[in-house]
């Protein structure tokens, strides 16, 4: 019964987690932010590719979450679509 409940606990929290995160991104989107979505990523070095385009490139600030990425910069963000979709 334990594992059960620590299962559902699990379960709960990242649900919870990524309700948080769309209504945070929505009002993000609201004043303006540029969300991108890509269709996968391929790999982990394809993932740690991205993480360091992201850290040289953008200007402005941005958020991650998987293949979900959301840019405060109109300007960063075309640039991420052009390189990685």
């Amino acid at each position: 019964m334990n594992l059960e409940k620590e299962i559902l606990d699990e379960l709960s929290t990242k649900m919870q987690s990524e309700i948080d995160r769309e209504i945070m991104w929505g009002m993000l989107k609201d004043i303006g932010w540029r969300r991108v979505m890509l269709d996968r990523l391929t790999d982990n070095n394809h993932a740690v590719d991205i993480t360091h385009w992201l850290e040289a490139n953008c200007k402005n600030s941005f958020e991650r979450s998987g293949a979900d990425f959301i840019f405060e910069s109109e300007v960063d963000a075309v640039n991420f679509t052009l390189r990685w979709q």
